[in-house]
């Protein structure tokens, strides 16, 4: 009777000892998906002695929340972070400026990988100044460098600029969407104080990025908006301002910038709209740069029942 017991209770411990071995087995085979800091868009510039350069927004919460850049630049500078909206007040009121709680300043950069954690609940623009002063010009911070007798200069020993964003992502055993930055407008055009306006913007997915780049000599409004507002601007384009109040994807008083906006399949068609800020002494024989590009699924991508 023992040994009958014993038989069993070896066979027994034989039979965990296997299913334990093969629970190992197949733990073992199942690779976990690894994440690092992966390049997505980047961005170049040329700043002016004292100049200013506005890069993303970034926004707790999202893939982007954390700040991860890589910075180049010929002459030194100063790259901080400021509160979206203090930084929106400033560029339309210079006086404001020494009122901006700019965070993760670090100065005297010429070649550095720049990091800053973003606060929760507060959204924060990547900010780049060009350390150098301009003993003969008084440089506005904002708008174009003037002379003292008010007129635009030439750009004197241009400082260029090159951002290199990353975000945090998935690079081994995953296979997620896959996304590649697609050119939804690129353009050249003579400068005049006449309202520009691009249509045919439109997301294909909910969440949809799109990256708005714009060099001017001038300081500018620009801004994404439905394409119906647009259309109501091309009749009374005096109502500028009121129309971009409260909007979400705009720059005020940028030359040099880029930014960051999301839009879904329901927010529908979308159109540029770009012009000189009141007030501004438009030079004869300039021209504006803009682009926009969206970040469009090229492979991978989920089908409308996914969605």
């Amino acid at each position: 009777m023992n040994s009958k017991l014993l038989k069993k209770w070896t066979l027994l411990a034989i039979a965990l000892v296997c299913a334990f071995s093969v629970g190992a087995v197949l733990t073992g085979g199942a690779q976990e998906s690894t994440f690092d800091w992966q390049a997505t868009n980047d961005e170049s510039a040329r700043l002016d002695p004292a100049d200013y350069h506005t890069g993303h927004v970034f926004k707790s919460g999202d893939q982007t929340g954390n700040v991860h850049v890589d910075i180049a630049a010929q002459e030194p500078v100063t790259v901080e972070m400021a509160p979206a909206q203090e930084w929106s007040e400033a560029a339309r009121h210079p006086e404001l400026l020494p009122r901006v709680n700019f965070r993760c300043v670090r100065e005297h950069v010429t070649k550095a990988t720049y990091v800053c954690e973003v606060v929760p609940g507060r959204p924060m623009i990547l900010v780049l100044r060009d350390e150098r002063d301009s003993d003969r010009t008084a440089v506005t911070a904002f708008g174009a460098p003037l002379t003292e007798h008010g007129t635009v200069r030439e750009f004197l020993s241009p400082n260029d600029i090159h951002i290199h964003y990353y975000r945090w992502a998935c690079v081994e055993n995953c296979n997620p969407p896959q996304y590649q930055w697609i050119s939804e407008l690129k353009e050249i055009y003579d400068l005049t104080s006449a309202l520009k306006i691009y249509d045919g913007i439109t997301a294909e997915r909910d969440g949809e990025p799109f990256s708005v780049k714009i060099n001017s000599p001038v300081p500018m409004t620009v801004a994404i908006v439905p394409s119906r507002v647009a259309d109501e601007l091309r009749g009374k384009p005096d109502n500028l301002d009121s129309t971009f109040d409260n909007r979400s994807c705009m720059q005020r008083s940028v030359r040099s910038a880029a930014f960051e906006c999301t839009f879904d399949l329901a927010d529908g068609p979308q159109s540029f709209v770009a012009a000189p800020e009141p007030g501004s002494k438009v030079p004869p024989n300039k021209k504006v740069g803009v682009e926009v590009v969206a970040s469009k699924c090229v492979a991978n991508c989920l089908t409308d029942i996914e969605k």
